[in-house]
């Protein structure tokens, strides 16, 4: 008796855990090479908050910038 030919299911695509990725050394932009050459931080704020935060930040920015003498 012939085999009956089966179709194979199409695969389900499976999303990774954050747990379950690492993340290899040397990946990425070199820490310090940034605009600032200084540690960053990554923080989540209201968005309705965002644009007076950007603006505040380049305000500040602007305020503390060494002028030439």
């Amino acid at each position: 008796m012939p085999k009956k030919s089966v179709k194979k299911s199409a695969k389900k695509t499976v999303k990774k855990s954050v747990k379950n990725v690492t993340r290899k050394a040397g990946v990425g932009r070199p820490k310090g090479s940034g605009k600032y050459n200084c540690p960053t931080k990554l923080i989540r704020v209201p968005t309705h908050l965002a644009q007076e935060i950007v603006e505040f930040a380049i305000q500040k920015n602007k305020a503390t910038r060494k002028t030439p003498e």
